[in-house]
């Protein structure tokens, strides 16, 4: 199942890298970003797509896993262990 969400995140950053103009045009200036993002709304919209790929590859490749383990054992400690056993 993890390639699945993987390669639709993929293909999503992708049509937001692409088509990041057009979603501009849609959007319009973000004023927030503008304000607090060094950059400007375009590059923000294309850093987002980046983000997307670059996270359905870690999904993809199995390494958001290897990643989120040690913050998993983290907040299962902290909540003392959450079990979905009846």
């Amino acid at each position: 199942m993890n390639i699945v969400w993987g390669l639709i995140i993929i293909i999503v950053g992708v049509l937001i890298v692409v088509f990041g103009e057009k979603i501009y045009n849609f959007t319009g200036n973000l004023s927030f970003i503008e304000r607090k993002f060094p950059g400007t709304s375009r590059g923000f919209i294309k850093l987002i797509g980046i983000i997307m790929i670059l996270g359905g590859l870690l999904i993809l490749s199995g390494a958001l896993g290897f990643l989120s383990g040690p913050l998993g054992g983290a907040f299962s400690n902290l909540f003392g262990g959450l079990s979905t056993e009846k």
